[in-house]
């Protein structure tokens, strides 16, 4: 929330105090009252609630413990602010190092029945946070596939070789499909191609501390962020 009273003098923090705590409250009755009519009722004992007027991204390094799991509404965002603002979601996937699952507005479930795991040999999955995630879906998980991008056929070996050694440690529970991309416009077809299977979660990883993976990473990650209606899940960095 906002938290702002413009019309107040900046040095009347008193004012401006009350006024952000009376905004925390009336959005905590919203927000409740939506849980309600979407049939969703908190455990009260297991469910806490906090409205922040500072910058989100700041509040939750501070707050959220190491294996937490951040959930997010995606909700897509126009050109223009794509350009010039960027969105929330964006802003909190880059800054944060958590597992992130990002959901579209539309959707209307939140339990994955097919993981799109995108892993390149160069750049290997963080298995920890990985399994983390399994642990927690993975019973209702039908199908994984395994999605890779080459940059020509020399790669193709190892990189088979790579996948196949992730869906032996992944184990036999679950049916698998082997995908891989070569061409320049590889994410411009994963992305059109996932716009259409909205039953499909995909799983990506952010990128290295390397300059050049983490820019090509973080701009993937953001662009399907913005078009807002696919399903992610974001496993952070294990460097």
């Amino acid at each position: 929330m906002d938290g702002i009273a413009p019309t107040l003098p900046i040095s009347n923090k008193k004012e401006i105090d009350e006024i952000i705590e009376f905004n925390k409250k009336e959005s905590k009755t919203k927000f409740l009252k939506y849980l309600q009519e979407g049939a969703l009722s908190p455990d009260s004992n297991k469910t806490s609630f906090e409205a922040v007027s500072s910058q989100l991204a700041h509040f939750l390094e501070g707050f959220l413990k190491p294996n937490d799991i951040v959930l997010l509404g995606l909700k897509g965002t126009r050109f223009l602010k794509k350009i010039l603002i960027g969105s929330t979601a964006s802003t909190l996937i880059n800054q944060l190092n958590h597992i992130v699952i990002a959901l579209p507005r539309t959707i209307d479930y939140t339990v994955p029945k097919k993981l799109v795991l995108s892993c390149q040999e160069k750049h290997p999955v963080n298995e920890v946070a990985l399994d983390a995630i399994l642990k927690a879906v993975g019973q209702e998980i039908k199908e994984i596939e395994l999605l890779t991008i080459i940059e020509d056929q020399k790669e193709l070996e190892p990189s088979n070789k790579y996948l196949e050694q992730m869906r032996s440690k992944l184990g036999e529970g679950y049916k698998y499909k082997i995908s891989i991309y070569e061409n320049k416009d590889a994410f411009g077809e994963i992305k059109k191609r996932f716009s259409q299977c909205l039953d499909d979660f995909i799983v990506l990883q952010k990128g290295s501390r390397n300059l050049d993976d983490k820019l090509f990473r973080r701009f993937f990650i953001n662009d399907l962020i913005h078009d807002g209606n696919t399903p992610l899940i974001i496993l952070p960095t294990s460097d």
